[in-house]
């Protein structure tokens, strides 16, 4: 698993997902999905007591809010530059947080942990099964034995997958950025390859960046979480806790270790 290109450029990323008190999102109804997320993940780094890791942590949207809130928290990531974008916008906040370089798949760390957090669709950058087996292996390595497992990814619409190759669709506009999609879907792989192009009033298609996902149907999603061996808790359909439902934009999943 490459790095992907939507994570090479920190501000530009930053400016693209701020956190929901930026003043940077127009659009209410994000703003408010954002903020939702937020105190989502808050709320649950609390009722796990820490010390809690975050994987895929970023830029340290997230990471850096629960620090504050004085849980204690260590953030991991694949991408080096992100990573030295947490750890300066930790130092602006004040918060002494532990950022490390690591690959979801093989990380192997000396504590363990009350609550790990995988949010955001990180864990859709996993294409195959074989990655999610060893990611899984790996969360189940370095929870407590009540420790929980918490996470977030989409759930995929079957009209998105059936778009037509090449074609573009507005995707996310932030900050005088706009950015359209373009996608195809490997059926068989159950992976989109995406293609985003970024523009301003002033410049269009200034930058284009292609990554991979994977689609994670619902009821595929508790069988690769039990064969890890987790038991999902909890699935609700947005971070709201709404139930999930057929409507449902999200998966967001609440697991813990299925001890025998």
């Amino acid at each position: 698993m490459d790095e992907c290109g939507l994570y090479s450029d920190p501000e530009l990323y930053d400016s693209l997902f701020p956190n929901a008190g930026a003043g940077t999102i127009d659009d209410a109804a994000r703003r408010e999905r954002i903020a939702a997320s937020e105190t989502f993940y808050l709320e649950e780094a609390r009722r796990g007591g820490g010390p809690v890791l975050e994987m895929a942590c970023g830029s340290g949207r997230l990471t850096i809010p629960i620090a504050q809130a004085g849980v204690e928290i260590t953030g991991a990531d694949l991408s080096r530059s992100m990573l030295e974008r947490a750890r300066e916008k930790a130092r602006r906040a004040g918060v002494a947080v532990q950022f490390i370089e690591a690959d979801m798949r093989s990380f192997e760390l000396a504590e363990k942990f009350a609550t790990l957090l995988i949010p955001g669709n990180s864990l859709l950058h996993l294409e195959t099964i074989d990655d999610w087996t060893r990611c899984l292996a790996c969360v189940a390595n370095h929870l407590t034995p009540h420790g929980r497992l918490i996470f977030d990814i989409s759930k995929w619409e079957i009209a998105m997958l059936a778009r037509p190759a090449g074609q573009r669709f507005p995707a996310l506009t932030s900050d005088n950025v706009t950015i359209e999609e373009s996608a195809s879907y490997d059926a068989a792989r159950q992976v989109r390859d995406i293609t985003w192009y970024f523009s301003t009033p002033e410049q269009r298609d200034f930058r284009v960046i292609e990554y991979r996902l994977r689609v994670v149907f619902p009821q595929e999603l508790p069988l690769l979480i039990e064969s890890a061996g987790f038991r999902l808790d909890t699935r609700y359909g947005e971070f709201t806790r709404e139930p999930f439902t057929p409507a449902s934009p999200r998966q967001v999943c609440i697991c813990s270790l299925n001890h025998p």
